[in-house]
Protein backbone atom coordinates (compact mmCIF):
# COMPACT_ATOMS: atom_id res chain seq x y z
CA UNK A 1 0.00 0.00 0.00
CA UNK A 2 1.49 3.35 -1.05
CA UNK A 3 0.36 5.17 2.10
CA UNK A 4 2.39 2.89 4.34
CA UNK A 5 5.45 3.26 2.07
CA UNK A 6 5.27 7.02 2.52
CA UNK A 7 4.61 6.93 6.25
CA UNK A 8 7.04 4.29 7.45
CA UNK A 9 9.00 2.33 4.87
CA UNK A 10 6.29 -0.30 4.39
CA UNK A 11 5.77 -1.00 8.10
CA UNK A 12 2.16 -2.14 8.55
CA UNK A 13 2.08 -1.27 12.29
CA UNK A 14 0.24 1.93 11.42
CA UNK A 15 -3.53 1.76 11.19
CA UNK A 16 -5.46 4.23 9.02
CA UNK A 17 -9.16 4.10 9.82
CA UNK A 18 -10.54 6.50 7.24
CA UNK A 19 -9.83 9.69 5.38
CA UNK A 20 -6.66 11.10 3.92
CA UNK A 21 -3.17 12.09 4.94
CA UNK A 22 -1.74 15.20 3.30
CA UNK A 23 1.98 15.70 3.72
CA UNK A 24 3.96 18.72 2.61
CA UNK A 25 7.43 20.12 3.03
CA UNK A 26 8.40 23.74 3.43
CA UNK A 27 10.26 24.76 0.31
CA UNK A 28 13.98 25.06 0.87
CA UNK A 29 17.23 24.22 -0.86
CA UNK A 30 17.49 20.86 0.95
CA UNK A 31 14.11 19.34 -0.07
CA UNK A 32 15.71 16.88 -2.48
CA UNK A 33 17.55 15.26 0.47
CA UNK A 34 14.56 14.95 2.83
CA UNK A 35 12.93 11.48 3.01
CA UNK A 36 9.16 11.35 2.52
CA UNK A 37 8.38 10.03 6.00
CA UNK A 38 8.01 10.94 9.67
CA UNK A 39 11.00 11.43 11.95
CA UNK A 40 9.77 8.27 13.70
CA UNK A 41 6.50 6.44 14.33
CA UNK A 42 6.05 3.83 17.07
CA UNK A 43 3.84 0.74 17.22
CA UNK A 44 0.03 0.89 17.31
CA UNK A 45 -0.37 4.43 15.95
CA UNK A 46 -3.91 5.05 14.72
CA UNK A 47 -4.61 7.77 12.12
CA UNK A 48 -8.31 8.69 12.03
CA UNK A 49 -8.15 10.68 8.80
CA UNK A 50 -7.76 14.22 7.63
CA UNK A 51 -4.18 14.49 8.90
CA UNK A 52 -2.32 17.50 7.48
CA UNK A 53 1.44 17.68 8.11
CA UNK A 54 4.02 20.30 7.31
CA UNK A 55 7.54 18.83 7.50
CA UNK A 56 6.73 15.29 8.74
CA UNK A 57 10.44 14.53 9.13
CA UNK A 58 10.29 16.73 12.26
CA UNK A 59 7.40 14.73 13.82
CA UNK A 60 8.32 11.97 16.27
CA UNK A 61 5.44 9.76 17.49
CA UNK A 62 5.63 7.16 20.27
CA UNK A 63 3.66 3.93 20.72
CA UNK A 64 -0.12 3.53 21.06
CA UNK A 65 -1.12 6.99 19.85
CA UNK A 66 -4.55 7.99 18.52
CA UNK A 67 -4.38 10.87 16.01
CA UNK A 68 -7.93 12.21 15.71
CA UNK A 69 -9.75 13.42 12.63
CA UNK A 70 -8.57 16.68 11.02
CA UNK A 71 -5.31 16.98 12.95
CA UNK A 72 -2.99 19.70 11.61
CA UNK A 73 0.67 19.69 12.60
CA UNK A 74 3.04 22.45 11.50
CA UNK A 75 6.41 20.86 12.26
CA UNK A 76 8.81 23.48 10.95
CA UNK A 77 10.20 23.13 14.49
CA UNK A 78 10.07 19.64 16.04
CA UNK A 79 6.92 18.01 17.41
CA UNK A 80 7.60 15.22 19.92
CA UNK A 81 4.65 12.98 20.90
CA UNK A 82 5.07 10.37 23.66
CA UNK A 83 3.35 7.03 24.26
CA UNK A 84 -0.35 6.48 25.01
CA UNK A 85 -1.46 9.89 23.77
CA UNK A 86 -5.00 10.55 22.51
CA UNK A 87 -5.83 13.45 20.18
CA UNK A 88 -9.47 14.39 19.64
CA UNK A 89 -10.70 15.86 16.34
CA UNK A 90 -9.77 19.24 14.85
CA UNK A 91 -6.54 19.89 16.75
CA UNK A 92 -3.80 22.26 15.58
CA UNK A 93 -0.18 22.02 16.71
CA UNK A 94 2.20 24.80 15.62
CA UNK A 95 5.98 24.72 16.19
CA UNK A 96 7.11 27.96 14.54
CA UNK A 97 6.24 31.64 14.46
CA UNK A 98 7.11 34.73 12.46
CA UNK A 99 9.40 37.44 13.81
CA UNK A 100 7.04 40.26 14.69
CA UNK A 101 8.86 41.77 17.69
CA UNK A 102 11.75 43.34 15.78
CA UNK A 103 11.10 42.66 12.11
CA UNK A 104 12.79 44.29 9.15
CA UNK A 105 9.38 44.40 7.40
CA UNK A 106 5.76 44.64 8.49
CA UNK A 107 3.75 42.82 9.70
CA UNK A 108 6.72 40.41 10.06
CA UNK A 109 9.86 39.42 8.17
CA UNK A 110 11.28 36.19 6.70
CA UNK A 111 12.85 35.11 9.98
CA UNK A 112 11.06 31.98 11.24
CA UNK A 113 11.36 31.25 14.95
CA UNK A 114 11.30 27.48 15.54
CA UNK A 115 10.20 26.11 18.93
CA UNK A 116 9.75 22.43 19.74
CA UNK A 117 6.36 21.23 20.96
CA UNK A 118 6.60 18.26 23.35
CA UNK A 119 3.65 16.13 24.40
CA UNK A 120 4.74 13.60 27.00
CA UNK A 121 3.26 10.16 27.79
CA UNK A 122 -0.35 9.45 28.76
CA UNK A 123 -1.80 12.79 27.66
CA UNK A 124 -5.41 13.26 26.51
CA UNK A 125 -6.05 16.23 24.22
CA UNK A 126 -9.71 17.04 23.61
CA UNK A 127 -11.42 18.32 20.47
CA UNK A 128 -10.63 21.71 18.89
CA UNK A 129 -7.46 22.31 20.94
CA UNK A 130 -4.73 24.67 19.70
CA UNK A 131 -1.14 24.14 20.88
CA UNK A 132 1.33 27.02 20.43
CA UNK A 133 5.06 26.85 19.62
CA UNK A 134 7.44 25.92 22.42
CA UNK A 135 4.84 24.31 24.70
CA UNK A 136 5.53 21.17 26.75
CA UNK A 137 2.53 19.20 27.93
CA UNK A 138 3.81 17.04 30.75
CA UNK A 139 2.80 13.45 31.36
CA UNK A 140 -0.72 12.57 32.42
CA UNK A 141 -2.18 15.98 31.55
CA UNK A 142 -5.69 16.44 30.17
CA UNK A 143 -6.39 19.31 27.78
CA UNK A 144 -10.09 20.27 27.72
CA UNK A 145 -12.04 20.79 24.52
CA UNK A 146 -11.37 24.14 22.84
CA UNK A 147 -8.35 25.04 24.97
CA UNK A 148 -5.60 27.25 23.55
CA UNK A 149 -2.36 26.04 25.14
CA UNK A 150 0.14 28.92 25.23
CA UNK A 151 2.43 27.74 28.04
CA UNK A 152 3.68 24.52 29.62
CA UNK A 153 1.17 22.23 31.31
CA UNK A 154 2.27 20.50 34.55
CA UNK A 155 2.13 16.75 35.17
CA UNK A 156 -1.45 15.46 35.67
CA UNK A 157 -2.96 18.95 35.27
CA UNK A 158 -6.39 19.38 33.69
CA UNK A 159 -6.41 22.64 31.73
CA UNK A 160 -9.01 24.52 29.71
CA UNK A 161 -9.89 27.92 28.30
CA UNK A 162 -8.24 30.58 26.15
CA UNK A 163 -5.52 30.89 27.19
CA UNK A 164 -5.56 27.51 28.93
CA UNK A 165 -5.42 27.63 32.72
CA UNK A 166 -5.20 24.87 35.30
CA UNK A 167 -8.71 23.79 36.34
CA UNK A 168 -7.69 20.93 38.63
CA UNK A 169 -5.35 17.93 38.83
CA UNK A 170 -5.91 14.24 38.18
CA UNK A 171 -5.59 11.88 41.15
CA UNK A 172 -1.78 11.52 41.03
CA UNK A 173 -1.76 8.42 43.26
CA UNK A 174 -4.17 6.61 40.94
CA UNK A 175 -2.24 7.87 37.90
CA UNK A 176 1.05 6.44 39.24
CA UNK A 177 -0.65 3.11 40.04
CA UNK A 178 -2.00 2.82 36.48
CA UNK A 179 1.42 3.68 35.01
CA UNK A 180 3.16 1.12 37.27
CA UNK A 181 0.56 -1.54 36.36
CA UNK A 182 0.99 -0.63 32.65
CA UNK A 183 -2.78 -0.13 32.33
CA UNK A 184 -3.00 1.76 29.04
CA UNK A 185 -5.98 1.99 26.70
CA UNK A 186 -5.24 0.14 23.42
CA UNK A 187 -6.18 2.59 20.64
CA UNK A 188 -5.68 0.01 17.89
CA UNK A 189 -8.86 -1.80 19.03
CA UNK A 190 -10.98 1.18 17.94
CA UNK A 191 -13.21 0.42 14.96
CA UNK A 192 -15.19 2.72 12.72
Amino acid sequence: MKLFDKVRDGDKRIIVLFGFIKIKYTKNKHNDKIPYKFGSVGDGVVFCGGLVLDNPQNVFIGNNVLLGTSLTICAIGKVMIGNNVSFGPNITIWSANHNYLSPSELPYDDNVIKKTVTIENNVWIGAHVKICPGVTIHEGAVIAMGAVVTKDVPKCAVVGGNPAKILKYRDKKNYEKLVNDESFYNFSKISV
